[in-house]
């Protein structure tokens, strides 16, 4: 077997340089016919399709949705109406399930970019159905609970990896700013809903702080190359 001058270690089979630092090995006796101790990587593996079948049928059937929809709006009322919101409802969903699909981001930074489109869209039906704020008094807050509590539960199962999750908890909390505006600008006799939101968010971040310590600010430190 070869030994690598630097990492002091032995290497069987036919490679000329060590796998760890790239470093000329020394020969020791005839290697040859020796069998390869690991897989070869020098052959560039296909990566998985990211767009499996499954996601193909959806696809399908959200196409097939959309022009039913469409064909029921315009044989009803003859003109597009209610079938524009269903379109924009499936386009804003297959948005949030390409970052599932596309992106390498863990599951809490899906869940908030999810969050965001969803909220935005229904606020854009609000909009356009009259404004009567069940957006932002009701659903965006419930949204909002929802989706802090599944972040933190996921931060307390996998917590080998606090990592991946510390940094997207502090993102959950400083959202809980927007619930908090709306509560102080909206007069809905329901915007005690945007209140709990606000103070489950302060909780969390609270909690992060004191149970975390250093670790929270040496990984934003770390993050931030600061």
């Amino acid at each position: 077997m070869k030994t690598c001058p630097e990492c002091k270690i032995q290497v069987g089979g036919p490679e000329k340089l060590c796998p760890l630092c790239g470093t000329e090995l020394l020969p020791a006796g005839n290697s040859e016919g020796e069998e390869r101790l690991y897989p070869d990587f020098s052959k560039p593996v296909k990566p998985p399709s990211k767009f499996p079948f499954l996601a193909r049928i959806f696809a399908f059937l959200s196409v097939v949705t959309v022009v039913i929809c469409v064909l029921v709006n315009l044989l009803v009322s003859h003109r597009l109406s209610w079938s524009l919101f269903v379109v924009g409802g499936i386009v804003t969903a297959w948005c949030t399930v390409g970052v599932h699909l596309l992106t390498n981001y863990n599951l809490n930074y899906k869940l908030l970019i999810d969050l965001v489109a969803i909220s935005l869209y229904l606020i854009l039906i609000d909009r356009l159905t009259g404004w009567k704020q069940w957006s932002i008094d009701y659903v965006i807050p419930i949204l909002y609970i929802g989706v802090m509590i599944t972040v933190v539960v996921l931060a307390l199962v996998f917590r080998e990896f606090w990592r991946e999750y510390i940094l997207s908890l502090v993102a959950v909390c400083v959202l809980g700013i927007g619930p908090l505006l709306i509560f102080f600008t909206s007069k809905s006799p329901m915007r005690f809903l945007c209140l709990a939101a606000a103070l489950l968010a302060a909780v969390l971040l609270v909690g992060l702080v004191y149970f975390t310590g250093g670790k929270l600010f040496s990984e934003w430190e770390r993050r931030m190359n600061l």
